[in-house]
């Protein structure tokens, strides 16, 4: 009897020691995990907008409009950024989208998932030749996430189709992607339908919805 309560009181102390480090560190970062997510949703806004445009965040009432959203303007074109949180396959699809006052994307970037490694994962894919078989047999096109990229210019407003005969956007000449954006169309990853229609169905239900009720 004695022993376990011996044993007992050094677990439960193990464990109060455990909490208290935890909570510690967590106190000691929190500044720091909070700066760096400032920082990277900064870096991901300017991503989405053109260079030089004035950016003013707004509140909403996180129904019909987002709690948190933002306008941007450039001259005489302005622009709306919504982030949107999509279910995947594996995980949710964190990015952020900006629309203007028609509903035509102007960029996109994704900025948290968790989907499965080398098929949703690949929503964040840059080409480059640090990926040695797109290096090797594609031409490398360094900085280019082209899986959002192939978002621009189509319109929240209007279904966005999903074409997986044609093969994954980067490999297409510019005739084929042309006729993909006439048809407010993508290409899936492939392997990944989950994932691919995770993010256009966020675009088609969250994104058309908030610009809708932003201009009324």
């Amino acid at each position: 009897m004695k022993d376990i309560i011996k044993l007992t009181a050094v677990l439960t102390i193990i464990s109060v020691a455990a909490a208290l480090i935890i909570a510690l560190a967590y106190v000691k970062t929190k500044g720091t995990i909070e700066d760096g997510q400032k920082k990277a949703q900064e870096t991901a806004l300017d991503m989405v907008v053109p260079a030089g445009s004035v950016l003013t965040e707004k509140k909403g009432d996180g129904s019909l409009k987002p709690a948190q959203y933002w306008e941007a303007s450039k001259g005489d074109d302005q622009f709306y950024i919504f982030k949107i949180s999509s279910t995947g396959y594996s995980s949710d699809i964190i990015y952020l989208v900006s629309v203007d006052t028609e509903g035509l994307v102007y960029g996109m970037t994704i900025m948290q998932q968790a989907e499965t490694p080398g098929l949703g994962s690949r929503v964040q894919e840059v080409i480059s030749k640090e990926y040695i078989w797109n290096g090797l047999f594609s031409k490398a096109e360094k900085g280019n996430t082209w899986f959002t990229e192939q978002f621009s210019g189509l319109n929240v407003n209007n279904e966005i189709g999903i074409d997986k005969s044609m093969g994954e956007w980067h490999k297409l000449d510019g005739k084929s992607k042309d006729a993909l954006k006439a048809k407010n169309s993508i290409t899936a990853i492939t392997g990944s339908t989950i994932s691919t229609r995770a993010v256009t169905k966020g675009l088609e239900v969250k994104a058309r919805g908030y610009l809708k009720a932003i201009r009324g």
